[in-house]
């Protein structure tokens, strides 16, 4: 009775959509979803179960942003450098760099590094496949994590189609096809460590993800921030030097 009386509806019309004897409208799954203070990518797959387009998608532009929580994002990310770190959107497109990761992106020869995506840089690029040390392990780990995530966006979403892009390239395809145990250092979900090679020298690194997220506002819905830690001595005398 409670849900109903929220949406506005009527219990009988509630019990027909529970049961699928009825189907829903876009303007009912707003009026649930509003109901139930349920977040923007929740209300996605409710938009993609019943057959519509994702209705709430994410920002592409770092500008766009709530002031509070641009300055969350600002500190957050200036307050790692010198170490790498990147602001993402739920497509895992770059929006915003701290200056660790624009100079470490200027050692490997990146040439536009905060217009690019990130799935693309590591796992499609030619230079990631030539210098990621451990490539199949990052792309095996990224594609699953960018899956798991596309799953909740719904299959309509650009990620999930993203990521059946990548799933073109025969390299990437068998990369995911091994099994995790006959790769070298299996990947824990949390934690992505990754090997970077600069010519002679090995650069190792582990990175993390801090998520944001807001009942109703698409454009926090789904942001990341990804920040890279140096994994042993030689990589943050690097970072060091190059700061």
């Amino acid at each position: 009775m409670g849900l109903a009386g929220e949406a506005g509806i009527s219990t009988r019309h509630l019990s027909f959509l529970e049961t699928g004897r009825s189907r829903p409208t876009e303007g009912m799954i707003i009026r649930l979803c509003e109901a139930l203070e349920v977040n923007a990518t929740e209300s996605n797959m409710l938009f993609s179960a019943a057959g519509f387009t994702p209705r709430y998608q994410g920002t592409t532009n770092a500008d766009q942003l709530p002031e509070e929580v641009a300055q969350a994002i600002n500190l957050i990310m200036e307050n790692h450098d010198p170490y790498p770190a990147v602001l993402l959107n739920s497509s895992y497109d770059i929006l915003k760099a701290n200056q660790g990761y624009l100079r470490f992106a200027a050692l490997m020869g990146v040439d536009e590094p905060t217009d690019i995506n990130m799935l693309d840089l590591l796992i499609a690029s030619d230079m990631g496949k030539s210098l990621i040390v451990n490539w199949k392990e990052v792309a095996r780990s990224l594609i699953l994590r960018a899956r798991s995530e596309a799953w909740l966006q719904g299959p309509s979403s650009p990620l999930h189609a993203h990521i059946k892009r990548l799933m073109e390239d025969e390299a990437v395809a068998e990369a995911l096809s091994q099994d995790l145990e006959n790769l070298q250092n299996p990947v824990p979900a949390a934690v992505l460590p990754i090997t970077i090679s600069l010519g002679a020298l090995e650069t190792s690194w582990i990175t993390t993800i801090t998520s944001f997220g807001s009942a109703r506002d698409a454009l926090v819905d789904g942001l990341m921030i990804e920040q890279s830690f140096p994994a042993n001595e030689q990589t943050r005398m690097l970072v060091s030097q190059m700061n």
